[in-house]
């Protein structure tokens, strides 16, 4: 039941994201990023076989190359993500898109661990 509630959350969340991208600069790119995890919340939602094999084998690529795209994406010199004083560096920028990759990235390899780990029901 946690991770139906915590799937619903993160659902919301990443279309949020998504939604603020529309004013990013290259929105073509990164919309799209948000919104491939915000549907996969929706399908963790809703999922009712115990293990199956093929979301867990797209949850596990996925997340590998969220992770990756983290990596890649993380600043020469670190700035933060300060929210009050706007994009004013392109560390900035490429900071908090490596904190909203690391997030992807942490709530796929969550819903992985749930379904790996979890007892199959004897049907």
């Amino acid at each position: 039941m946690a991770i139906r509630v915590f799937a619903i959350i993160m659902a919301l969340v990443f279309v949020t994201f998504a939604v603020v991208q529309y004013n990013d600069p290259d929105p073509h790119i990164w919309i799209p990023i948000y919104l491939l995890p915000a549907i996969l919340s929706l399908v963790m939602w809703r999922i009712k076989n115990n293990r199956p094999f093929l979301l867990l084998s797209i949850l596990l690529v996925a997340a590998l190359f969220y992770f990756a795209g983290a990596i890649y994406q993380w600043p020469a010199h670190w700035e933060g993500v300060a929210l009050k004083n706007g994009m004013k560096t392109i560390n900035i920028e490429e900071g908090r898109e490596s904190l909203g990759l690391g997030i992807v990235f942490i709530t796929l390899f969550i819903y992985w661990l749930v379904l790996h780990f979890r007892t199959p029901v004897k049907q």
